[in-house]
């Protein structure tokens, strides 16, 4: 009865209301209806922005928050596709690598965030277009959309039907943009989800600016680091300049600091011989890294230099170049580099009194490099110190004939070094290198390659029945014989980096770095037909050749820490006496449980 009741009631209120032309109890109720499902639509709107705007303030790691925002937003949307493009310097750019989502469904249109340039000839002309003024660009049909034909075409290309876009802004600056796109069909863009998309887009660009700060506070901070590392030991050397009147021990001292702040392959100073116009000169001081060959006592004549380089030099010039083989340079000047294995440098001019003293020079010898505004910053005040040490040293006259002399026998010394370093390292018989210049090298091509874990060879071979030979024909003929196997034996060895000695008495050695097995064996097997090419005539035993032949020992390994490298002599040694036992004239290589025998017919 009461429900009768109220549907007459209802009936009535929706007549009058008919009658004087007012919204009907049934159209109010709807409008309510749909005015609160808007609003429920719009909470969760709102509550899935703060989701996004939590998800980016708690992380530091714009490739994180960039993925999980194009995410979460495109799930939020209920597009197709989320993807940002950054604009570079010249109003191009591209979509910014794994800063997008897109519904499986279309992962055959292609990913978009793999640095994908997309050419818009608009933007670049209008730096950005509207854009630039925080305005939305929203087509919910490219046909319908009043766009250019070539636009069309490249959104065609994407199987774009509809999308909206939005300014990424950091700080006043038009950084990028975010785009929401639709490849199904058409889409009626609302304008809380046009606003929903600005916001996230924000919320991007306080990110991106957090970022930035954070990284050029954190590099601020690493540059003060330096700066203070660096001003320590430029007060250090300046009191050593100051404080000092040995030159040479200020160089010294100096070159070695320098090339360990600045981890460069060689710190030099060079000084111009007086009245050569620049013509010659010569490496005073260095420190350089043991791989690399020393430039001092080296007497350099560079006849471009005076003609070319000299004046700018004497204006201040720096010569900065990180790599010689990219940068303009005479043929003269890069034949000098080359000769010290120079592929990039750092050369500052040292002044007295307004005159070309010499230079220091900071080299990159294992490759390119990039030198840092920082690094030249401080090589130059480094220089105005050198130079000031130069003319304190001027204006001592009474020093100068002594300081003159003790150059002289230096130098003089330092040659003497070099050429006794030379000789000892040679076995006066054979002129190959002698039995301490094998070990040493032996040392450090393990040491080398046991850090790089790459394989070295050692081959040992003796000449068979060589006492005979030497009871036959003679001592002298004996010497002969030696020295005929070590020149031949020597052109076998083609490779800078290997090495032939006299291991002692008729045996010998040869070193191979970077050399596994098979490599080894190829040299072995030249080594045993090189000899028996010689023809040397010997008559030792009836079963072989009348010949002199060689018996040789090969191993090859990778150096261990769990070894050194008397291991790798003792295998070719044991190699060596196998193949001996084998009957000579032959080569054979060890193996941990075995050798393996080799004929050398």
């Amino acid at each position: 009865m009461i429900q009768a009741k109220v549907s007459i009631c209802r009936w009535l209120l929706n007549t009058i209301a008919r009658w004087c032309q007012l919204p009907t109890i049934d159209q109010l109720q709807a409008k309510t209806e749909a005015y609160q499902v808007e609003l429920n639509r719009i909470e969760q709107q709102q509550q899935a922005l703060y989701r996004v705007i939590s998800k980016i303030r708690a992380s530091l790691d714009l490739d994180v928050i960039f993925r999980t925002t194009t995410k979460e937003t495109c799930k939020l949307l209920r597009v197709d596709r989320v993807a940002v493009y950054q604009f570079d310097e010249n109003w191009g750019g591209a979509f910014v690598s794994h800063f997008e989502f897109a519904e499986p469904s279309w992962d055959d249109v292609g990913a978009w965030g793999h640095q994908l340039v997309w050419d818009d000839t608009y933007l670049q002309d209008h730096q950005g277009g509207r854009y630039r003024h925080n305005e939305p660009l929203v087509a919910p049909d490219i046909y319908t959309a009043n766009l250019s034909q070539c636009h069309i075409e490249i959104l065609e290309q994407f199987c774009i039907r509809a999308y909206a876009t939005v300014p990424i802004f950091v700080g006043k600056t038009l950084w990028g943009i975010l785009g929401a796109y639709q490849h199904t069909g058409l889409r009626h863009w609302t304008q809380q989800e046009i606003k929903f998309l600005a916001e996230v887009a924000t919320q991007l660009g306080f990110a991106v600016k957090q970022s930035e700060l954070l990284t050029n506070a954190h590099n601020k901070t690493l540059e003060l680091q330096q700066a203070n590392e660096w001003q320590d030991i430029l007060f250090s050397i300046v009191a050593e300049i100051r404080h000092s009147l040995d030159l040479e021990s200020v160089f010294t001292t100096t070159a070695k600091e320098v090339r360990k702040i600045l981890r460069a392959d060689r710190v030099a100073i060079f000084q111009f011989e007086s009245d050569s116009n620049y013509e010659y000169g010569e490496f005073v001081a260095e420190n350089v890294l043991p791989e690399y060959d020393s430039a001092m006592a080296i007497r350099i004549r560079d006849k471009c230099f005076g003609a070319q380089y000299a004046v700018k030099y004497r204006q201040g010039r720096i010569q900065v170049l990180s790599d010689i083989d990219q940068a303009d340079l005479s043929k003269c000047h890069v034949d000098i580099l080359a000769k010290f294995q120079v592929r990039g440098q750092v050369i500052v001019p040292l002044m007295v009194k307004e005159q070309l003293w010499g230079l220091l020079c900071i080299h990159q010898c294992h490759g390119p490099r990039q030198w840092q505004p920082s690094e030249i910053k401080f090589v130059r005040r480094l220089a105005n110190q050198f130079s000031i040490a130069l003319e304190h040293a001027d204006v001592l006259n009474q020093l100068k004939t002594q300081t003159d002399q003790l150059t002289e026998m230096v130098t003089a010394l330092g040659q003497a070094n070099h050429q006794l370093e030379t000789v000892s390292r040679l076995d006066s018989l054979t002129k190959i290198a002698n039995r301490g210049w094998f070990n040493t090298v032996l040392k450090q091509e393990w040491d080398r390659l046991q850090r790089n874990q790459l394989p070295l060879s050692l081959i040992l071979f003796d000449i068979d029945y060589f006492k005979s030979f030497n009871d036959t024909f003679g001592h002298l003929a004996g010497d002969q014989c030696l020295y005929d196997i070590a020149q031949v034996v020597q052109m076998v060895i083609a490779r800078p980096a290997d090495l032939l000695a006299r291991y002692g008495g008729e045996e010998f050695a040869v070193i191979l770095p970077e050399t596994d097995q098979a490599g080894a064996i190829a040299i072995a097997k030249s080594i045993h037909q090189a000899v028996l090419d010689l023809a040397i005539a010997h008559q030792h035993h009836p079963s072989h050749p009348p010949l002199v032949t060689v018996s040789l020992g090969i191993t090859s390994q990778i150096p261990s820490f769990d070894v050194s490298e008397r291991t790798l002599i003792e295998q070719a040694d044991k190699a060596l006496y196998q193949a001996k036992e084998q009957g000579r004239n032959q080569w054979v290589v060890f193996a941990p449980s075995r050798t393996t025998p080799t004929s050398a017919d």
